[in-house]
C-alpha cells in the first residue's frame, strides 16, 4: 500500500523538482491513515523497510507543505479547495506522526524540518479553530487575525508581563449567517483530527527530543486552549500534552508554571467560574481546567523513570536506578509545587487592592478545586500540592507576614483546609467499611464464623449468594465487601485481604529471588515469611494499586499515578531503603503475578475511595492539621482585631466539622481567651462558635461554662445576650447539668441591665424555665399526698435551689412580676394582644407554686433537724417574692386563709439568730400583705397572732422583726376592727419606759424611740379612728419628745430619735412644713453633719417616697388603672409634675437643694442614698428635671461604680426624654464635676491652683489623685458618648465648654477649672474626624476674637508702666534694671510684689505719692487681661495637641465647615500623645519682670500657632517639649526678626502701634483665619 501510494504521488523524471508532487485526495490520505494504523496495532511497523517509510514521510511533507497558509478564520476567502487542502494536511499529519510516534524506528527518519512543520501548521490550525469556535475569544484577542506567528506572539507576550491582565469579556464578534455555519462544521472536523494530532504528539515526546523552541510553542498554544470555550475534548488533549511536556523536559519546568499562571490569570473571574473538566464516576463533580492541569503536572513531575515505563510489561527488576531515587523524585514533586505557589505568593505580595483581591479569589477557587480531588484515587498529587501551600503560608505570607492582606488570605486558606481534613478524620473514623475497620484497628482478632451468616452485615437473610473466603473461611455478600455482584468470581473465592496478601508475598519472595547478592540473608528471611509479613497498610495499598492498574484506559497515565503513590509510601516508610526493589516490585506487579489466579480487583470506586480516604489520613499532609491549628490559635493573640476576627472564623469551620475540637485544651484556652478581646465582634463570634454546637455536645459546653458566665457581665449587649443564649442553651440540652443553679444566678442578675432587650431576654428564659406549660403528659404526674403535678414540684425545688444561692429575692420578684404580666413577648405579639390563655397558665402556675412552697414548708418542720429553720428560709423567700407581686398568689380562692393558717404557729419560735429574724420577716410579711385581702379570720387565730405579735414586739432582739411585727400587728387590727386598744398599749408602754430609762441605757433608748415611731406610723390610721383621746394622738408632743433626744450627746440616740421622728413624718407629712421641723431636717441635711445624721435622714426621706409612691399606685389600683408594684423595680421616669397631685411634691421642692447638695458629699454612703432619692422623684415626677442636670452630670465623675452607673442611666433616661436640659446644663454640669474632684481629693477649690491642678492630672505617684482623674476622664467621657449620636448636640457640648476661655471671671479657682477643662477635651473619646476638627475651629472662633485685643491691652499697659524711667535698647526691647531697687509708676516692688503684700485682685495698691500712680480699675483689668491670655494659651495648647494628635494639618483644618453636610465618614487615626498643660504659667503676675514674660510667653504662643504641626510631631520624636520657665523668656526676647520689627516702637504709643496693624499682632491682625 505504501508503496503504490509513493507511485501515484511522486512523477519519476530526474528534470522536475520536488515542488512538483502530485497531491493526494483526501480520501487516498485516509485509507492511508488506515492502512499505518492497522500496521501499529500489529506491532510490526519496525518491519517496513526504511526507504518507505522514509518515501511516506516525504510524500506526507509535501502534503503539509501545500497547505501552508490556508486558514479557515480567513472569512473573505474561505472555498472548498482551501478546506479540503486543509484536511488533506490534517490526514497527512495523523499518518507521519503515526509512523514516528511508533517506538523502535530507525532515527533517521526524525527529519527536524519535517517535525517542525508539523508542529507549525497544527500550532496554526489550533488558534483557527480557537477562533472559530468562541468569536468571544476571537474577538477579544484577533479582530484583525493575521496568520504570521510572529505578529500572534508579539501580541501574546505583551501580555504576559503586564500587571494589568487582559480577561474574557462577552463581546462577540459579527460574521455572516451562512460563513459561520460553514466554519462551525469545518472547524468541528478539524477540532477532532487535532484531538488525535496532540495524542501522537504526546508519543512522539517520548520518543524524539524536540527543539526547545517548538516545544515552548506548542506549550504555550496548548495553554490558550483553556481560554476557550466550547472546545472541552481538545482541551483535554492539550492538558496530556501539557503533562508529557512537563515529564520529559525538566529544564523548562520553570517556564511552563510562569506560562500556567499567565493563563490563570487571564481566565474570568466570577463568584462562580466556570469548572469542566468532570472528576472520573463523580456524578455532577467538576473542577477548573487549570486546576486539572496543575494536578497533572504535579504528577508528572514524579519522574518516572523512563527504564520503568518501557519494561513496565517485563517483570525483571535489573534497573539502573539507585534506593534514593524515589525520594529524590517527591522532592522533584515538592519542587514543583513549590514553583508553582511561590509565583503566585509573589504576585500576591506584590500587587494591591483589586489585584489582590482577584487572586486571592483565585486561589481560593483552586483551593476548593484541590479539597474536591482530594483522597479520590486517581488524584494522590492533591495532597502535597495543598501540603505545599501550607507550609509557605505559614512560613512566609502567613502569620509572620507584615502584609495584613497577605495574613488575612492565609488564615481564611489555613482555616478551609484544616476543616477539610478535620472533616475527613471524622469520616474515617466513623467509616463503617469492613476494610477500613478491619485494616485500620490495631488489635487482631481471629473469630470463627458461621458459614451462613455474612461476617459483615451480620445477616443470611439478604438477597445474594454467600462466598467463603478460601483464606480467612469468612463468608461475604459480594455487596458488603464493596463489590459488584456481576464481578463475583464463579470459583475459588478469596476476599480482598487474602487475595492482595498473597500478592505481596509473591512479590517479596520475588525480590528476594532477584537479590543475588544477598541470596542467603533473603532465603532465610523467606523461611521465616508468613502471611504477617505484609503489614495492613500494605495491604490496603496494594488494593489502591490493583483497582488503579485495573481502572485505567490505555494511556500511560495509571503508570505515573501509581508510581506518584509509590514515592509518597515510600518517603513515609522508616525502612523503605532497605525495601527498594520491593516497592519496584509492586510497580511491576501485573507482568510478575501475570500467571496469579485471580489478580483483578472487583471492589467498586466507592469502596476504593473509602480505602484511599483511610490511607490519606497517614500522610504528612494530615498530619499537619495540628500545626495548622496551632498557628490559627495562635493568629487569634494577634493586635489586629481584624486579624483576630479572620482566625476566629477559621476556628469555627474546624468546630463545624468536628465540634470536639472545642474540648482540646489549647483550643478551648485560646477560644477562652477571646471572651475577654477588646473587640466586641470579636467576643461575640467567640461565644458564637462555643454557643452553636451546646446542643449537639453538652459535655463540650460544661467545659466552657465558668468563662461564659463571666461573659453575662460584658460591655457589649451583643455579647451579653449570646451569653445568656449558650446558658440557656446549656441547661435545656441536658437533664441534669450540673451547673443549673449557677446558670440561672447568673442570668437574673441581668434582670435589671441597662439594656431593656437583655431585660426581656432573662424574663423569656425563666419563662421557659418555669412559668411555659410543658406537654400535657407531664401535668397529670403526682407526688404520693400533693396537688402539685411532679413536673411543676421539680421546677419550684430549682427556683429554691437558686435561691439559696442569692442575696436577695427582689430580683427574682421582679422576673416573677414580668412573667405573670409576659410583657417580655415581642412587640408584634403585644401589638396584637397578649393571648388571655397564656396569661391564666403562668398564674395558675405561679399558685400551683405557692402551694408547694407551703407543702414544702411543712414537709421540713416536720423533720424536727436542728437547722430546720435554715432549711426553711428559701422556701418561705420564695413564698414572700411571690406575694410580694401579687399578694392573690397565697390567698387562694378555695381557701383565702389557709397561708396565714399554716404559718402563724411558726411566730412562736424562740430561736433568736440571724437565719431565724429573716424567716420571721418573711412570714410577717406574707401574713401581713394577705390578712387585708381576707374578709374574715377565726377570732382565735386573731387573737393568738395578736399575742404573739405583740411579744416579739417587746422581746425580740432584731429590730427588722419588730418593725415587721408592728407593721402586721397594725394590719390585723385593721382586720378585727379592735387594734386601737392593742396599739394604744404599746403605745403606754415605750413611753414609761422612756420616761424611766432617760438617757443611761442608749440600747433600750433607743430601741424605745424606734418602736414608738413605727406605732404611730402605721398605727395612726387605727387611733384617728377610735374614740379614745389619749396623748398618742398628739403627735406634735411626740414629735418635742424626740427633739429633746436629738439633742442627747450620744450619736447612737440621735440617729434613733431622727428615724423616729421620720417614721411620724411619715404618717403626718404636713409637719414636714412647720419651720422647727424643716430646721431639723435642714440642720441633719447640712453639709457639716455628722454622716450618720445624713444618712439617716436621707433614709427618712427616701422612706416616706417610696410610701407615698406605693399610696398613689393603691389608689389608682382600686380604680383599676394598675397592678401590684415590687419595692425597687426600675420604670421610666414621668414628665415633671405629673405626680405633684398632693403635700409629697411641695415638701421634695422645700428640701431640694440639700438633697442634691448631699448627693456630692464627701461620703460615698451619703451620695448613694441622695441619688437614690433623685431617682425616685424623677420617677414620680415631682419635680423640675433640669435642676439636678448639673448633679447628675457632676456624679459621672463619682469613683463609686454603683452612684455613676445610677447617675448614668437617670441621665439616658432624661435626654432621651427631653435632650435639651442635658446639653443646656453641661457647663454647670462641668462647674460642679471639678468642684466636685477637688472635694473627693480633699484639695478644696478655694486654695488650689494651676500647679495642684496639674498634679491632680498628671502626677503618677499619688494613688488617689491619679484615681480621681481616671474616674473624672471616664465620667465626662461617658456624658459625651451619650450625647455623640447628635451631631448639633456634640457641637454644642464643645462649644459650651470653650466658651469658658472667652471671658473667665477672677476668682480663685478659676484657672484649675480651665486646665480641668482644657484635659476634658484634650481626652474626650473622638470617633470621627469631624469632631476634633470641630473642637479646633470652636478654639479658632476664641482666639481671632480675642487674641489680638489682649496683646493689644497687656502691650498698652507695660507702657504706661514704662513711662520715663525704661532702660531700652536700640529696638525700644525694655530691659529692666534687676541689681536695684524699682518703683512702676509708685508702686514698690522690692518686696516682689506688683500690688501689694496680697495676691488679691481686690486689694488696692499700696498708696505713693507718684503722681503716676495706677488706679484699682486699671489694676482689675490688667488682672483679667493676663487670666484671658492664659485662658487663650491654654486653647493653643489644646489645638497643638488635638492637630498632632489626630494628623490634622492646616489645609484640612482650615477647609472644614461646621456647616457643611457630612457625606462620607472618614476614618479616624489616632497617636498617642501624653498632653501636658503644667509648662504653662497663668498664675497672676508678681513682679514686673513676671508681668513681661507673660506677654512674651503669649506672644510667642501666637507665633506657634502659625506653624503647621508637621514640626511638632519631629521635635516630638526627638525629645520633649522643653520647659517654658526660667531662660524660655529669654529666648523669646530673642526670637526671629519678624516678630522683634513688630514690637520694635511698641513704647511710642497707640498711633505708633496702629502703623504696624497691616503687619503687626494688633487689634485687627488678630481677625485672619487661624489653621
Amino acid at each position: 500500500m505504501l508503496e503504490d501510494m509513493c507511485g501515484r504521488a511522486q512523477i519519476i523524471s530526474d528534470d522536475r523538482d520536488e515542488a512538483e508532487w502530485v497531491p493526494l485526495s483526501h480520501a487516498d490520505l485516509k485509507a492511508l491513515v488506515n492502512d499505518i494504523m492497522s500496521i501499529r496495532s500489529k506491532n510490526i511497523l519496525h518491519m517496513v523497510p526504511m526507504d518507505i517509510l522514509s518515501k511516506t514521510l516525504q510524500i506526507l511533507d509535501h502534503q503539509i507543505h501545500r497547505a501552508e497558509g490556508l486558514s479557515i478564520d480567513d472569512c473573505e476567502n474561505l472555498d472548498a479547495d482551501a478546506v479540503s487542502s486543509i484536511h488533506c494536511a490534517l490526514e497527512s499529519i495523523h499518518a507521519a506522526l503515526a509512523i514516528l510516534a511508533y517506538d523502535g524506528l530507525p532515527k533517521q527518519l526524525y527529519k527536524e524540518e519535517n517535525i517542525e512543520r508539523i508542529l507549525e501548521f497544527a500550532r496554526h490550525q489550533i488558534l483557527d479553530v480557537m477562533f472559530a469556535c468562541d468569536p468571544a475569544y476571537r474577538a477579544l484577542h484577533k479582530p484583525n487575525y493575521d496568520v504570521t506567528l510572529d505578529d500572534e506572539e508579539d501580541e501574546e507576550a505583551g501580555h504576559i508581563g503586564s500587571a494589568s491582565k487582559k480577561r474574557r469579556t462577552s463581546k462577540s464578534a459579527r460574521v455572516k449567517k451562512s460563513t459561520a455555519n460553514r466554519m462551525s462544521t469545518t472547524a468541528n472536523v478539524i477540532l477532532q483530527k487535532l484531538c488525535t494530532i496532540l495524542t501522537f504528539l504526546k508519543q512522539l515526546l517520548s520518543i524524539e527530543r524536540l527543539s526547545d523552541s517548538c516545544i515552548l510553542q506548542l506549550v504555550r498554544t496548548s495553554l490558550q486552549t483553556l481560554l476557550v470555550d466550547n472546545i472541552q475534548l481538545l482541551q483535554l488533549k492539550a492538558i496530556g500534552l501539557i503533562g508529557g511536556v512537563y515529564y520529559s523536559y525538566t529544564q523548562h519546568r520553570s517556564y511552563m508554571m510562569d506560562e500556567t499562571l499567565q493563563i490563570l490569570l487571564k481566565l474570568p473571574l466570577s463568584k462562580r467560574v466556570p469548572r469542566t473538566y468532570h472528576l472520573p464516576d463523580e456524578e455532577q463533580r467538576q473542577i477548573q481546567l487549570v486546576t486539572a492541569l496543575l494536578i497533572q503536572m504535579i504528577h508528572y513531575s514524579a519522574n518516572l523513570p523512563e527504564v520503568l515505563r518501557q519494561t513496565s510489561g517485563n517483570p525483571s527488576l535489573d534497573i539502573t536506578i539507585d534506593a534514593d531515587y524515589p525520594s529524590k523524585c517527591h522532592e522533584a514533586v515538592t519542587e514543583s509545587c513549590c514553583l508553582f505557589w511561590s509565583r503566585v505568593l509573589e504576585r500576591y505580595t506584590g500587587t494591591k487592592n483589586q489585584d489582590a483581591s482577584e487572586l486571592k479569589a483565585i486561589m481560593e477557587n483552586l483551593v476548593i478545586d484541590l479539597l474536591t480531588t482530594l483522597n479520590l484515587p486517581e488524584y494522590p498529587a492533591s495532597a502535597p500540592i495543598l501540603e505545599v501551600l501550607c507550609v509557605l503560608l505559614l512560613q512566609n505570607a502567613g502569620p509572620k507576614s507584615k502584609d495584613i492582606a497577605a495574613r488575612t488570605m492565609a488564615i481564611d486558606l489555613l482555616g478551609t483546609i484544616a476543616a477539610r481534613l478535620k472533616h475527613d478524620a471524622i469520616l474515617c473514623r466513623k467509616e463503617k467499611f469492613w476494610i477500613v475497620q478491619v485494616l485500620m484497628n490495631s488489635e487482631s482478632s481471629d473469630p470463627s464464623y458461621a458459614r451462613d451468616v455474612c461476617s459483615i452485615c451480620l445477616d443470611s437473610t439478604t438477597e445474594g449468594s454467600i462466598y467463603v473466603c478460601q483464606g480467612c473461611n469468612r463468608p461475604f455478600h459480594v455487596d458488603c465487601m464493596g463489590g459488584r455482584e456481576q464481578d463475583a468470581p464463579s470459583g475459588n473465592f478469596e476476599c480482598q485481604i487474602c487475595l492482595c496478601d498473597k500478592q505481596l508475598l509473591v512479590l517479596k519472595t520475588y525480590c528476594e529471588s532477584q537479590n543475588k547478592d544477598d541470596q542467603k540473608q533473603n532465603r532465610s528471611r523467606s523461611g521465616k515469611s508468613s502471611r504477617a509479613t505484609a503489614t495492613k497498610q500494605e495491604i490496603t495499598q496494594q488494593m489502591l494499586l490493583n483497582y488503579l492498574q485495573d481502572s485505567s484506559s490505555a494511556d500511560e497515565l495509571h503508570l505515573f499515578t501509581r508510581w506518584f503513590y509509590l514515592c509518597l509510601w515510600y518517603k513515609d516508610d522508616p525502612a523503605s531503603q532497605q525495601k527498594f526493589f520491593y516497592f519496584l516490585a509492586r510497580m511491576k506487579s501485573r507482568a510478575i503475578l501475570r500467571d496469579f489466579s485471580s489478580f483483578s480487583s472487583f471492589l467498586t470506586r466507592d469502596s476504593v475511595k473509602k480505602i484511599t480516604l483511610a490511607l490519606g489520613q497517614n500522610s504528612s499532609f494530615a498530619r499537619g492539621f495540628d500545626k495548622i491549628l496551632q498557628v490559627l490559635l495562635a493568629s487569634l493573640r494577634e493586635n489586629s482585631p481584624g486579624i483576630r476576627a479572620k482566625a476566629m472564623r477559621a476556628v469555627s469551620i474546624i468546630v463545624e466539622a468536628d465540634p470536639e475540637v472545642l474540648g482540646d485544651k489549647l483550643v478551648q484556652t485560646a477560644v477562652e481567651g477571646r471572651f475577654c478581646d477588646s473587640a466586641i465582634s470579636v467576643r461575640e463570634a467567640a461565644l458564637e462558635l462555643v454557643g452553636r454546637h451546646i446542643a449537639s455536645h453538652p459535655d463540650v459546653g460544661l467545659k466552657y461554662f465558668e468563662k461564659v458566665a463571666e461573659r453575662i457581665k460584658d460591655t457589649g449587649v451583643s455579647v451579653r445576650k449570646r451569653a445568656i443564649k449558650i446558658i440557656k442553651d446549656m441547661c435545656t440540652s441536658s437533664a441534669d447539668f450540673s451547673h443549673y443553679t449557677t446558670a440561672c444566678v447568673e442570668i437574673i442578675s441581668r434582670i435589671n441591665d441597662e439594656e431593656s432587650s437583655i431585660q426581656d431576654l432573662v424574663c423569656k428564659t425563666f419563662y421557659e424555665f418555669w412559668f411555659e406549660e410543658p406537654c400535657a403528659s407531664q401535668t397529670h404526674i403526682f407526688k404520693d399526698g400533693s396537688c402539685v403535678p411532679l413536673e411543676l414540684a421539680k421546677k419550684t425545688e430549682q427556683v429554691v435551689e437558686m435561691l439559696r444561692r442569692m442575696s436577695s429575692h427582689q430580683t427574682l420578684a421582679v422576673v416573677i412580676k414580668r412573667n405573670l404580666a409576659l410583657d417580655f413577648f415581642p412587640q408584634s405579639s403585644k401589638a396584637a394582644g397578649i393571648n388571655p390563655v397564656l396569661l391564666a397558665s403562668v398564674r395558675r402556675r405561679c399558685e400551683l407554686m405557692c402551694k408547694c412552697l407551703l407543702e414544702k414548708v411543712l414537709q421540713v418542720a416536720e423533720t424536727n433537724s436542728e437547722e430546720g429553720e435554715g432549711r426553711m428560709l428559701p422556701y418561705v423567700l420564695l413564698l414572700h417574692a411571690f406575694c410580694l407581686v401579687d399578694p392573690t398568689l397565697c390567698a387562694p380562692a378555695s381557701d383565702p386563709s389557709q397561708f396565714v393558717i399554716t404559718l402563724q404557729p411558726y411566730l412562736k419560735s424562740q430561736s433568736d439568730n440571724r437565719v431565724a429574724a429573716q424567716l420571721l420577716e418573711s412570714i410577717l410579711f406574707i401574713i401581713d400583705t394577705v390578712l387585708p385581702l381576707l374578709r374574715k379570720l377565726p377570732q382565735n387565730v386573731l387573737e393568738e397572732l395578736e399575742q404573739d405579735l405583740k411579744q416579739m414586739i417587746v422581746r425580740h432582739s432584731f429590730l427588722t422583726v419588730v418593725h415587721a411585727c408592728i407593721k402586721c400587728l397594725c394590719s390585723a387590727g385593721k382586720v378585727s376592727g379592735k387594734g386601737a386598744s392593742g396599739v394604744e398599749y404599746l403605745i403606754q408602754l415605750f413611753y414609761k419606759r422612756l420616761d424611766a430609762l432617760g438617757f443611761d441605757n442608749k440600747q433600750q433608748v433607743g430601741r424605745s424611740l424606734f418602736c414608738l415611731g413605727l406605732l404611730i406610723r402605721y398605727g395612726s390610721s387605727i387611733l384617728h379612728g377610735s374614740d379614745s383621746n389619749s396623748r398618742n394622738l398628739d403627735v406634735a408632743s411626740s414629735i418635742n419628745l424626740f427633739k429633746k433626744y436629738l439633742q442627747a450627746e450620744d450619736f447612737i440616740i440621735k440617729v434613733r430619735a431622727l428615724q423616729a421622728l421620720g417614721y411620724v413624718l411619715i404618717a403626718r407629712p404636713e409637719h414636714m412644713l412647720q419651720k422647727d421641723v424643716g430646721k431639723i431636717l435642714e440642720a441633719t441635711l447640712s453639709a457639716h453633719t455628722d454622716a450618720r445624721l445624713k444618712m439617716q435622714s436621707l433614709q427618712n426621706m427616701y422612706e416616706y417616697l417610696l410610701d407615698a409612691e406605693s399610696q398613689m399606685e393603691i389608689d389608682k389600683a382600686s380604680n383599676g388603672e394598675v397592678t401590684h408594684s415590687v419595692e425597687g423595680v426600675h420604670s421610666v421616669s414621668v414628665a415633671a409634675g405629673a405626680g405633684d397631685t398632693n403635700i409629697c411634691g411641695g415638701i421634695v421642692q422645700l428640701y431640694w437643694d440639700f438633697i442634691l447638695g448631699r448627693s456630692l458629699d464627701i461620703n460615698e454612703h451619703v451620695r448613694e442614698a441622695a441619688i437614690k432619692i433623685v431617682e425616685i422623684v424623677l420617677r414620680q415626677g415631682l419635680v423640675h428635671p433640669i435642676t439636678c442636670v448639673p448633679y447628675l452630670i457632676a456624679l459621672e465623675t463619682d469613683p463609686e461604680e454603683v452612684n455613676s452607673e445610677l447617675a448614668h442611666r437617670l441621665l439616658m433616661n432624661m435626654n432621651e426624654k427631653y435632650p435639651a436640659f442635658c446639653e443646656s446644663r453641661l457647663g454647670d454640669g462641668l462647674q460642679l464635676s471639678f468642684m466636685f474632684i477637688h472635694s473627693m481629693s480633699g484639695v478644696p477649690p478655694e486654695v488650689s491652683n494651676g500647679k495642684a491642678q496639674a498634679r491632680l492630672f498628671n502626677n503618677t505617684k499619688g494613688k488617689s489623685d491619679v484615681g480621681s482623674s481616671k474616674h473624672a476622664r471616664h465620667g465626662v467621657a461617658r456624658i459625651y458618648k451619650l450625647i455623640r449620636g447628635n451631631r448639633i448636640s456634640r457641637n454644642r457640648f464643645m462649644s459650651s465648654v470653650v466658651h469658658k476661655f472667652e471671658t473667665p471671671t477672677c476668682s480663685d479657682s478659676v484657672i484649675p477649672f480651665l486646665i480641668y477643662c482644657t484635659e476634658i477635651l484634650a481626652l474626650l473619646p473622638f470617633t470621627l474626624l469631624d469632631e476634633p476638627l470641630y473642637l479646633i475651629y470652636t478654639i479658632n472662633r476664641v482666639v481671632q476674637v480675642r487674641a489680638g485685643t489682649l496683646e493689644s491691652n497687656m502691650k498698652d499697659f507695660l507702657h504706661s508702666l514704662q513711662g520715663n524711667d525704661h532702660n531700652g535698647n536700640d529696638n525700644g526691647m525694655v530691659q529692666p534694671d534687676r541689681e536695684r531697687n524699682s518703683t512702676i509708676d509708685g508702686i514698690n516692688i522690692v518686696s516682689g510684689e506688683l500690688y501689694g503684700q496680697q495676691n488679691d485682685l481686690n486689694m488696692n495698691p499700696i498708696s505713693s505719692r507718684d503722681p503716676h500712680s495706677i488706679s484699682r480699675s486699671d489694676l482689675q483689668k490688667i488682672q483679667a487681661d493676663c487670666l484671658a491670655a492664659g485662658a487663650v494659651q491654654l486653647l493653643l495648647k489644646l489645638k497643638r495637641h488635638l492637630k498632632i494628635v489626630y494628623g490634622l494639618d492646616d489645609i484640612r483644618c482650615q477647609a472644614f465647615s461646621p456647616n457643611e453636610v457630612t457625606k462620607t465618614v472618614e476614618s479616624l487615626s489616632k497617636q498617642s500623645v501624653p498632653f501636658i498643660v503644667n509648662d504653662i504659667n497663668i498664675d497672676p503676675p508678681n513682679t514686673y519682670e513676671d508681668l513681661l514674660r507673660r506677654y512674651q510667653d503669649f506672644k510667642n504662643a501666637l507665633k506657634e500657632d502659625t506653624i503647621d504641626y508637621s514640626t511638632y510631631t519631629a521635635n516630638i520624636k526627638r525629645k520633649r517639649p522643653p520647659q517654658r520657665r526660667g531662660g524660655k523668656a529669654g529666648r523669646m526676647m530673642d526670637m526671629g526678626d519678624e516678630d522683634d520689627e513688630d514690637d520694635e516702637n511698641w513704647g511710642y504709643g497707640v498711633s505708633s502701634r496702629s502703623m504696624k496693624t497691616p503687619r503687626g499682632r494688633g487689634t485687627n491682625t488678630r481677625s485672619r483665619q487661624r489653621l
